[in-house]
């Protein structure tokens, strides 16, 4: 009797052994499938760009530019995924679809000293390389501020078309903001400041 009640025990622990290693299995590759699939967003971006975010539009990393950019050239973002802070509170960067659609420049936050015309220099080097200023103005509110509209083809390539929110696709604005002594302040934004 002890015989065949110790071969049915031993064929039930193979029997729940056995199972047990096919459950784990399907946890593994549930796992691994879930670190393969796109987000949400990522798929959006796909889908609605018809590839992967990745190609820089700018030289020197700015608006429109991918977020892996802007981690690689600034470093660590020190907000969240939606409104990034990189080099302390100088740059704030609005992301959407993993792209920069708005980008903040906060000049007094700055570890450096710079003219205007270095300023200027540096805003152009975040601003689509293929970029056509349309109009220059100064705001009819605020004299301290001139608003800048420009054209990108580059922008129209990787940004959708909602994103513009009803303006032109390819528009956007930089507003420079000044005190009394020199540019204090940049925005950039994917449409038109209207």
């Amino acid at each position: 009797m002890k015989k065949p009640l110790l071969l049915l025990f031993s064929a039930s622990l193979l029997f729940i052994a056995g199972c047990g290693g096919d459950d784990g299995d399907e946890v593994i590759n549930s796992a691994e499938e879930h670190e393969n699939t796109p987000s949400l967003e990522e798929q959006k971006a796909e889908s609605d760009l018809g590839e992967e975010p990745g190609e820089q539009i700018t030289e020197n990393v700015g608006l429109g530019d991918p977020r892996e950019s802007f981690n690689e050239a600034y470093g660590e973002n020190e907000n969240n995924e939606e409104i990034a802070r990189y080099q302390g509170d100088f740059m704030i960067v609005n992301f959407e679809n993993e792209r920069a659609i708005s980008l903040e420049l906060q000049f007094s936050d700055f570890d450096e000293e710079m003219s205007d015309d270095e300023k200027m220099t540096f805003i152009e080097g975040r601003i689509p390389i293929d970029a056509k200023e349309m109009s220059r103005n100064t705001n009819d509110q605020n004299i301290n501020e001139e608003i800048i509209e420009y054209q990108s083809d580059l922008l129209v390539e990787h940004i959708s078309e909602e994103s513009f929110e009803g303006n032109d696709p390819g528009t956007f604005t930089v507003v420079l903001t000044s005190d009394e002594h020199e540019i204090i302040n940049a925005t950039m934004t994917i449409g038109t400041d209207d």
